[in-house]
């Protein structure tokens, strides 16, 4: 039986946004069906099927979440956190394939224009919902970073993106209400597909950049200036630094170099309490990889370290640690002359 992190609190604080947002999809998607049936705006039938991913997603996110929180195994000795990479793929595949859709009915529409009808209801009914969207958007993108969930910001974003959707929608309705003219629709539902790709194409740009690996310089930005504010005497320096995301987990490689002179003992205290303050800092579980490199005795000018009774120069210089020295693999050294 796989073991899951069930009764972490995190974890059934994300599982309830997202039950209460699948509600709340559901809801919106019937406000937006109910406008096209009253309007035939091929523009609204545009929003409303956006909202119909909307619910596919969200489920497929609460699965993710799920699956996430599951403990690492034999088979997956860093857990299982990078589902949420393919929920956040597969929600931008879905809007992409949706925009495509869209365009193909808005030329149909170009096509055998059709006038709309029941304006000012469709108008109110898409003003309701957007604003409706916009709160949960911000919402998720707020509970997101506040529990170090990628899916919930993504969800959030798209929330957002479908709110600024209305607010274009509505304007389109508002001109054609005004000058009577039947190819706004189909032009309006068409750039709204063409935002709805865009925004589906980022999505799934980050999620494959996600599951490749690709440095997050956010995340490596707060971890290196973490590392700057907590450093101690005896860590002469701290090179190749890599930062993996795994769901709630990070996953931080690196080099630290020490005083040659500590026993193994020693060494490990100076490993666990680097451990202790990242976690403590960093407010959520951070597992460390570390190469320990002895400072024999060449990095002097830039050590730190009191009462050394081997020291070769005296203290010149003390590098403050960021992003770009960090991440390089090599020893940090004094300009030349």
């Amino acid at each position: 039986m796989v073991k899951s992190a069930a009764n972490d609190k995190a974890f059934q604080s994300r599982m309830k946004i997202i039950r209460l947002v699948l509600i709340l999809s559901v809801g919106i998607m019937a406000l937006k069906f109910v406008a096209f049936w009253l309007t035939k705006s091929g523009a609204i039938l545009s929003d409303a099927l956006e909202s119909l991913i909307n619910i596919a997603t969200s489920t497929f996110t609460l699965y993710s979440i799920y699956y996430a929180a599951k403990l690492r195994d034999e088979d997956h000795p860093y857990g299982h956190g990078k589902v949420e990479y393919f929920a956040i793929g597969f929600e931008g595949a879905l809007i992409f394939g949706t925009g495509i859709y869209i365009i193909i009915h808005s030329y149909n529409k170009f096509l055998h224009p059709q006038p709309i009808q029941g304006v000012d209801a469709g108008i109110l009914l898409t003003a309701i919902s957007g604003l409706i969207m916009y709160f949960i958007g911000s919402f998720l993108k707020n509970k997101g970073r506040e529990l170090h969930s990628e899916p919930l910001v993504a969800d959030g974003t798209h929330f957002h993106t479908d709110a600024i959707t209305s607010a274009g929608l509505i304007a389109g309705l508002l001109l054609f209400r005004f000058t009577g003219w039947l190819w706004v629709d189909p032009l309006l539902a068409s750039l709204l597909a063409l935002h709805i790709m865009s925004s589906g194409f980022q999505l799934l740009k980050e999620a494959i950049d996600r599951l490749m690996d690709k440095v997050d310089l956010k995340t490596i930005q707060l971890v290196t200036e973490v590392l700057e504010n907590m450093r101690r005497p005896n860590w002469i320096d701290i090179h190749n630094l890599r930062v993996q995301k795994f769901g709630d987990y990070l996953h931080i490689d690196c080099h630290l170099t020490l005083p040659f002179y500590l026993n193994l003992e020693q060494v490990h205290d100076e490993i666990k309490t680097l451990e202790k303050e990242l976690n403590n800092a960093l407010h959520q579980t951070v597992e460390l990889f570390i190469h320990t490199d002895p400072c024999q005795q060449i990095p002097c000018a830039l050590c730190s370290a009191p009462d050394c009774k081997f020291r070769k120069t005296p203290l010149l210089k003390r590098v403050n640690w960021n992003s770009s020295n960090l991440m390089q693999n090599e020893k940090h050294q004094l300009p030349a002359g």
